[in-house]
């Protein structure tokens, strides 16, 4: 969204920009980032059920989700992406009548780079959503199958599953039904559920890998392959086939990481080739002016210094030159480096070799 911002609309001296901003039919609002309401327009206040704008001001914009966890998976996933585009949200009105809006919104960043507010576009929907038939459920013959089978309304609650997805998610079938499948993915990847509704409801099908927990707190990568059922040309609930992909996805990722791993050795072993040289002739060098310098001289003690410290270096190189397999230690905030001493043959070697000696020692 882009224009005169929310402030110049919200100043008391620029009522014309509120006329024109109360004059689009479209519903304008911005909120924090925490759920206050910092301002709307009156289309925003005609589709909650609203008298007057003002009763929307400071208003808990969870109040009006009709799953209030979903405030939460589209904050951050505006945070993380920058904006959303025409996400389809469940919402309520003021008297609780349920309503369906699309959202368009994008993150305000200021001068720090910390987001400030969320500005955002609603159209609503309602009529293009149907909710009010009978529930869909499967026929018995479904749970005859290898695969699993869930059919969940188009907020995500489970209406019913066959009995290949009862052992995959280990609960039983009466603990499923009418949960929310967001229950069970990763807790950090939930805002993949939402945005695998959103597409699902704008293009009528989609194909997703989510990583679920089943009943034994075990991670289990699931590829969803879902398309929305409609009736009377309306989105009425979405059926899905699903299958357990975690040993495919391991393999997967083991391979990849092999590939990234050879990756690190080679770059391990052209650095280690690129710098040997230059070091030695540095050290070379200093070894020369240190041979010229009588140890009473005021910078003796910094040369040797730096010698030393070359040597430390060169020794390093070794090491990064003789890296052999993967070995990480934690750095800061949650990310790992390559531990050049546990992962270099070289310093197997020296183990290797005190052990060796201690033992002849032992010996003796």
């Amino acid at each position: 969204m882009t224009g005169l911002p929310f402030e110049g609309v919200i100043d008391s001296s620029a009522g014309r920009y509120t006329d024109f901003f109360n004059s689009i039919p479209a519903a304008i609002y911005r909120t924090t980032v925490e759920g206050r309401i910092v301002y709307c327009n009156r289309t925003y206040a005609h589709i909650f059920g609203f008298d007057s704008v003002s009763e929307l001001i400071d208003y808990p914009v969870v109040n009006l989700y009709r799953n209030k966890k979903d405030r939460g998976v589209l904050v951050n996933s505006i945070i993380q992406r920058g904006r959303v585009t025409d996400l389809p949200l469940s919402f309520k009105k003021k008297d609780g009548t349920p309503i369906w809006c699309s959202v368009t919104a994008r993150a305000v960043i200021d001068e720090d780079g910390i987001v400030g507010h969320l500005d955002g576009v609603m159209k609503d929907i309602t009529g293009e959503i149907e909710e009010k038939d009978v529930e869909p459920s499967l026929d018995g013959a479904f749970n005859d199958l290898n695969y699993c089978i869930i059919i969940f309304d188009l907020q995500g609650n489970l209406l019913d599953i066959n009995e290949a997805g009862v052992k995959l998610i280990g609960f039983s079938k009466d603990e499923l039904i009418g949960r929310s499948l967001s229950e069970f993915i990763l807790p950090g990847q939930r805002v993949l559920f939402l945005l695998f509704l959103s597409d699902i409801l704008k293009i009528g099908h989609e194909e997703v890998i989510l990583p679920i927990v089943d009943k034994n707190g075990e991670k289990r990568h699931i590829e969803f392959n879902a398309t929305l059922v409609k009736k009377n040309s309306r989105a009425h609930h979405i059926k899905g086939i699903a299958r357990d992909i975690t040993k495919r996805a391991e393999q997967q990722k083991s391979r990849s990481n092999k590939d990234k791993f050879q990756g690190v050795l080679e770059m391990a072993g052209g650095v280690a080739h690129r710098l040997n040289q230059p070091l030695t002739i540095v050290s070379n060098l200093i070894d020369e002016v240190l041979s010229d310098l009588h140890s009473d001289n005021q910078n003796y003690k910094k040369i040797v210094t730096v010698h030393q410290q070359i040597k430390r270096m060169n020794e390093i190189t070794k090491k990064i030159g003789s890296i052999k397999k993967y070995e990480a230690m934690d750095y800061v905030a949650g990310i790992k480096i390559v531990d050049i001493d546990k992962a270099s043959l070289e310093k197997n070697r020296e183990a290797i070799k005190i052990r060796s000696q201690g033992a002849r020692k032992q010996g003796d």
